[in-house]
């Protein structure tokens, strides 16, 4: 039985194609997509997701109702970013979405059978795409040899973009389309490799037998102008394929995240246990995090708070869970989480809302594998420390280390994988400590704060840590130092 609702097909979950996504990327061509999806609409697997990408069209990309249903989602990049952008954009969606076969479409091509989707979901080839070997009319190419053909499948020396077919666990594996290739060319070639690399597939470059009885392609046909103007295109050609070949005898396997990376600050304001340190409960107020948030430039800010209703001007409230462990610590522990949800993060700084403010955007100067923090005008031979951080690993640091700057955990930057990674070092280091204390192995009392356990997880990072006056002004000194640097600390 087929269920039709505001005529778009449904089928049950357990069949293979409600997980199918198709992606089609335009720009520029309101009538050749206008025709696709026309194609597209008589063939279309039951339940399947369809998505137009358009990449900065002028006028903006269409979806008459007339010519699709209602379900069709439409994505609109509101400046033209390339190829690689859209095509990542196209990734973005279908697996958010959870589709597990993943169809990449140029505009200018569109299925002409029924059920064109089968031979490659039915593949064990994780990675498959639409191939011509040259051009359909008088005109060829030569630039396709055939390595090998069987009932099933045939194997190139080269891919063309027409369409491209992933199952999702290839792209789990290796990402996305690389930014390295700006606006495009040889992206999708570099994203084969990358995939037969990594032992993915039999071939780099293969396609299902006969799709040509499947598929109609109008840039095979020479029946469409480009999108793309030819000295453009000749350009990032040249570029383009020196990485692409450089790589390709390498063997390169990088993973590459498809999502559109941002840069962010993180703050917390924990308010439903007591400040380890005050003595009492803050107030869950989001005034006292509007200087830290009208500081923010060039990056979003995000606020992860347990009982705050709303966030300050500018800034992102994420609600976590009330949990009854010390706060200092416990920050770590949402940070972390917060991080692994959102892999489309790049540069990320973890501040304190109530007495830090940004004085100018350090994303610039950041370099990847150097960890940012703060720090105080003193060191660990501290009174403060020592009387407040009983624990024996806390008092052998101090000893250890009692002539080093002391670090502040009120600041800390890097990229996400860096921060993630120092996040939860620390978390880890809670709960070894909080077990010792359950196995008797460990006093009683227990540390106000997180000081000691990030100047300890600082320490195994080496000289990748970096502090001082760039970083942030003198600690506790109403902003000595603020002409130079990135954030004023008290």
């Amino acid at each position: 039985m087929q269920v039709i609702i505001d005529n778009v097909p449904y089928a049950p979950v357990c069949n293979s194609s409600a997980r199918i996504g198709i992606a089609i990327s335009t720009h520029n061509r309101a009538d050749v997509l206008i025709r696709a999806l026309t194609q597209h609409m008589k063939f279309l697997p039951a339940g399947a997701l369809v998505v137009v990408v358009d990449d900065g069209s002028k006028p903006a990309a269409v979806v008459p109702a007339a010519v699709v249903p209602a379900g069709v989602q439409l994505v609109r990049q509101e400046t033209s970013l390339g190829i690689v952008a859209s095509k990542n954009a196209s990734l973005t969606v279908l697996m958010d979405a959870g589709c597990e076969h993943l169809f990449l479409w140029d505009d200018d091509a569109w299925p002409i059978a029924d059920g064109w989707y089968l031979p490659y979901i039915e593949s064990p080839e994780p990675h498959l795409a639409y191939q011509f070997l040259d051009l359909a009319g008088p005109r060829t190419l030569n630039d396709l040899a055939v390595l090998y053909r069987d009932d099933e499948h045939v194997a190139y020396t080269g891919q063309r973009g027409v369409m491209l077919y992933y199952h999702r666990s290839a792209i789990e594996k290796v990402g996305g389309f690389d930014w390295i290739y700006g606006r495009g060319m040889y992206e999708h070639s570099d994203l084969a490799l990358r995939i037969h690399n990594a032992g993915l597939t039999t071939w780099a470059y293969a396609d299902v037998t006969g799709s040509d009885k499947l598929i109609y392609s109008l840039d095979e046909h020479e029946a469409v102008d480009r999108s793309v103007p030819t000295a453009d295109r000749k350009a990032l050609v040249e570029r383009n394929v020196k990485i692409h070949n450089e790589r390709r005898d390498t063997g390169y396997t990088g993973y590459v995240e498809y999502r559109q990376q941002r840069d962010v600050v993180i703050t917390t304001l924990l308010t439903s246990q007591p400040d380890p340190q005050r003595g009492t409960k803050m107030t869950a107020s989001p005034d006292m995090l509007t200087t830290w948030a009208k500081s923010i430039r060039g990056a979003g800010a995000v606020v992860l708070a347990d009982q705050l209703t709303s966030a300050p001007d500018g800034a992102q409230l994420v609600t976590v869970p009330d949990v009854a462990m010390n706060v200092y610590f416990r920050r770590w522990l949402h940070i972390w989480q917060h991080l692994r949800d959102h892999p489309e993060y790049r540069f990320v700084w973890c501040t304190d809302g109530t007495d830090v403010e940004m004085l100018c955007a350090p994303w610039e100067e950041m370099e990847a594998g150097k960890l940012y923090v703060g720090s105080e005008p003193k060191t660990y031979a501290d009174a403060w420390a020592k009387q407040n951080h009983p624990e024996r690993i806390y008092q052998e640091f101090i000893e250890q280390h009692r002539n080093d700057v002391m670090l502040n955990a009120g600041l800390l930057g890097g990229t996400r994988a860096d921060v993630m990674t120092f996040a939860h070092s620390i978390v880890r280091l809670y709960y070894r400590i909080e077990s010792y204390r359950f196995w008797k192995k460990e006093q009683a009392g227990a540390a106000v704060g997180d000081m000691l356990a990030f100047g300890i997880v600082a320490k195994s990072f080496g000289d990748r840590i970096v502090t001082g006056p760039r970083t942030h002004t003198v600690f506790k000194s109403d902003g000595v130092g603020k002409e130079y640097a990135f954030w004023k600390h008290k």
